[in-house]
């Protein structure tokens, strides 16, 4: 037979690889399978298919198939001299004896007997991402003649893995797809569950926005469980909320759910509060007394405003989520805590870190899935929505059916940019269905700045101007020393965005101090 027509024949011998290849969810499977046709036009001892590392310095093998024993190598290192051939084209390799070869005298076909060697790449994209290497027991085993059917079985290895990896990817993809769905619907079904029980709370999950909807996902994501959650965000944008939903969609949401401000307490009770304390520890300790970690035992504790902590009991903590121990002021004894902790802040802790006002190891403790609870002036969309939900809950708060909106109101609410976020849009409903007496609520009702008329150059701007919160545009009255420290305390708030803290060091008072006024004027929000 001439020697282009035995080729032929050689290759047309290889047609029933192309059935076999296809049906393989995976080529391992029907490997010696393919050896044994391969084997009838192209005589070997051993096949083996190396694929090649993410590394590209090392080959993994993939599949073997052999009639000599021995052991199968997994990875096989790629020495220097010999990285080329995955960044240069070629066809094939030739090999008398496998023991003069760098990369193959590593495996131990060469001692186990098998000398000559047929290296053919598999190509992707016209790229090389591994080989087929036929083995012989002879010397000089192939030869030139050999090559075309050789390459002939790679390609046709190339393709089924080829296949083989859409099939993956396109299983990788529904899978996502399958998963997105299943958490949409949980995030669906969770928010209706949460606003059902609390209904007649101002802690109803509402929003429609992007932004609201991918911190929601967020955090049903992470509610399975048991991980330690950061909330950040401006003061008023729903941490709390979101910390609820948390523990209602977790696994502990049968436990307590407890929230401490750890503004609002002075350094010297914060301790107390969160850990506890023992009869006798400090003065006025008349009593033994367990911490809300004691008590959130099997449930979620909220730390709201963690970066407030002092240093003392920020090294407490770190031992709460590193060891899951505590212990009461005044105590020795040492309490494990099986609670989950969320902690909410508005404030940079990395900075505050950087600052040495944070610790740096409870920064990394409590960094682990941080939630950003985007400001409602970047979710417009919200507004309207939470507004309606808001009014219900007001009017059920005052014995009436919930206010709604005029058409000039929906705008007014829309153009403002709320600092105070979702805590000051509720403030000023609240206001302004007061004032409506049941009927609708218009923007005469709103104490929102008027918008500013178009002005020629030099003229001020009254939006810029301090506001009076509590009363309506236009109003006069005649001042008395509580309203003008009612009016400070306002006014702090709004420049501070709501945030408590920041607006006592604004007025120069402690937080103790700034408290007091907030009750004394009806401003505890």
């Amino acid at each position: 037979m001439p020697p282009d027509a035995d080729l032929l024949a050689r290759l047309d011998a290889l047609a029933e690889l192309l059935p076999l290849l296809s049906g393989a969810l995976d080529i391992r499977e029907v490997f010696p399978h393919l050896s044994r046709v391969t084997c009838r036009v192209l005589p070997h001892d051993a096949l083996a298919l190396a694929l090649l590392a993410p590394d590209r310095e090392s080959l993994f093998v993939h599949a073997l198939t052999t009639e000599v024993d021995f052991q199968r190598p997994d990875r096989i290192q790629v020495p220097q001299e010999a990285r080329h051939l995955f960044e240069v084209p070629w066809d094939y390799l030739l090999c008398d004896d496998m023991a003069t070869d760098p990369v193959m005298r590593q495996i131990p076909a060469v001692v186990a007997g098998l000398h000559g060697s047929l290296r053919v790449p598999l190509r992707r994209n016209g790229q090389v991402f591994g080989g087929l290497n036929f083995m012989s027991r002879a010397q000089g085993g192939f030869t030139a003649q050999d090559a075309p059917v050789a390459i002939r079985v790679a390609a046709y290895v190339a393709l089924a893995l080829a296949h083989k990896d859409l099939a993956d990817e396109a299983a990788r993809a529904a899978e996502v797809r399958e998963r997105a769905t299943a958490l949409e619907q949980r995030v669906r079904s969770l928010t209706d569950q949460l606003s059902v029980l609390g209904h007649g709370s101002p802690r109803r999950m509402v929003g429609v926005s992007a932004a609201w909807r991918q911190a929601v996902g967020e955090a049903a994501q992470v509610a399975a469980t048991d991980t330690t959650v950061l909330l950040t965000g401006e003061s008023g944008t729903g941490k709390e909320v979101l910390a609820r939903f948390i523990h209602g969609a977790s696994p502990r949401a049968a436990g307590p759910f407890l929230a401490i401000n750890c503004a609002a307490l002075p350094e010297s009770l914060i301790e107390s509060e969160l850990f506890g304390h023992e009869k006798g520890a400090f003065t006025g300790a008349t009593q033994t007394r367990a911490g809300l970690i004691e008590r959130a035992a099997g449930g979620v504790l909220l730390l709201d405003e963690v970066g407030e902590l002092s240093p003392g009991a920020q090294a407490k903590l770190l031992r709460v989520l590193q060891e899951r121990e505590f212990q009461r002021v005044g105590a020795s004894r040492v309490l494990r805590a099986d609670v989950r902790v969320i902690a909410a802040t508005h404030r940079h802790l990395r900075t505050m870190v950087d600052r040495g006002t944070f610790r740096e190891d409870l920064f990394y403790r409590l960094h682990i899935f941080v939630i950003a609870l985007p400001p409602l002036r970047e979710r417009p969309d919200d507004v309207l929505p939470l507004a309606e939900v808001l009014l219900e809950d007001i009017g059920r708060q005052l014995g009436r059916r919930g206010a709604g909106l005029s058409r000039e109101a929906a705008p007014r609410l829309l153009a403002y940019p709320w600092p105070g976020n979702v805590r000051e849009l509720r403030n000023v409903l609240e206001r302004a269905a007061i004032l409506a007496g049941g009927g609708l609520i218009t923007s005469e009702h709103l104490a929102l700045p008027a918008p500013a008329p178009p002005q020629s150059s030099g003229a001020s701007d009254p939006a810029t101007a301090p506001r009076r919160i509590g009363l309506p545009a236009g109003t006069e009255r005649r001042q008395t020393l509580p309203d003008v420290e009612r009016e400070m305390v306002e006014n702090a708030l709004v420049g501070a965005r709501y945030n408590k803290s920041e607006a006592a060091r604004a007025l120069g008072l402690t937080r103790a101090q700034f408290y007091v006024r907030l009750k004394r004027h009806g401003l505890a929000i």
